[in-house]
């Protein structure tokens, strides 16, 4: 009998420590945003090549993942109204988009895909400065929901 304990599969025995897999690893939010390969770049010169590539991996896992369009509705339309505005004049705005993804993942925590959303959004933030920036910014998110839309994304 104590044979058959040792022989089970490691995966299992570590899942049992409370360590992760590969595969759980790979599965974790931060890890996927981690592992995709953002580049601060995008947001404080311009998009490259490689922009689409993230856009894609970070779409997908969000759609696959659970995140709905009407979880971030507010969330989006708020920002393309900073857009249409000057960023100067709708700092203040743009500076609560902050707590309103927060508000959003704290009604739904268990949601991976909108737990990747506010990964992306907090860190993506740090670099939006001025007009420039926040445009940037912008193309970024609009990538990563074009692709949550072409995923499946509802």
């Amino acid at each position: 009998m104590m044979g058959d304990y040792n022989q089970r599969p490691k995966k299992y025995s570590s899942d049992r420590q409370g360590g992760y897999s590969n595969e759980n690893q790979a599965a974790d939010p931060k890890y996927v945003f981690e592992s995709a390969g953002y580049k601060a770049e995008w947001i404080t010169n311009e998009a490259d090549a490689l922009l689409p590539e993230f856009a894609d991996k970070m779409g997908k896992y969000m759609a696959d993942n659970g995140l709905t369009n009407s979880k971030i509705r507010s969330i989006y339309g708020e920002i393309k109204r900073i857009q249409m505005g000057e960023f100067e004049k709708e700092k203040a705005s743009f500076y609560l988009l902050k707590p309103k993804v927060a508000y959003a993942l704290g009604r739904d925590k268990k949601n991976k895909g909108l737990q990747l959303f506010k990964f992306i959004f907090d860190r993506s933030t740090k670099d939006v400065s001025d007009q420039k920036t926040y445009h940037n910014f912008c193309n970024l998110l609009e990538a990563i929901l074009a692709y949550h839309k072409a995923n499946g994304g509802d």
